[in-house]
């Protein structure tokens, strides 16, 4: 634990966990941290997080690009904006990503304990 993370209010430390309480939340993380590319559009998000629900071991009934997009758009995304972690503009569709070294720890560990080597 450094420093930083114990500096952590508690409001800061339910915002992380309500980004990793969802599997595609924790993809959008994911998809932006594992690459170099800090920005992208909705559909971009949809079919990436699609491909991530076919091929990991989530519990999820549809994970079509489609109904992964509606899902971005109408919970995941406005959460992840609202907490601060992305910028979304639901007219364009644009999401960019402003990051949280916290954030991505967790997600991370989320990762190892869940032994899914995607993303």
């Amino acid at each position: 634990m450094t420093p930083s993370d114990r500096t952590l209010s508690t409001a800061d430390v339910d915002d992380v966990f309500e980004v990793l309480a969802d599997w595609r939340r924790r993809a959008v993380c994911h998809y932006f941290a594992s690459g170099d590319q800090t920005a992208a559009d909705v559909t971009a998000l949809a079919s990436a997080i699609s491909e991530h629900g076919e091929t990991s071991t989530v519990d999820a009934t549809d994970t079509s690009p489609s109904t992964i997009r509606t899902q971005l758009e109408e919970e995941h995304l406005p959460v992840l904006h609202r907490i601060g972690l992305i910028d979304y503009d639901e007219r364009s569709g644009a999401v960019k990503y402003w990051g949280s070294p916290t954030v991505e720890k967790w997600a991370n560990h989320a990762e190892a304990v869940t032994q899914r080597t995607d993303f």
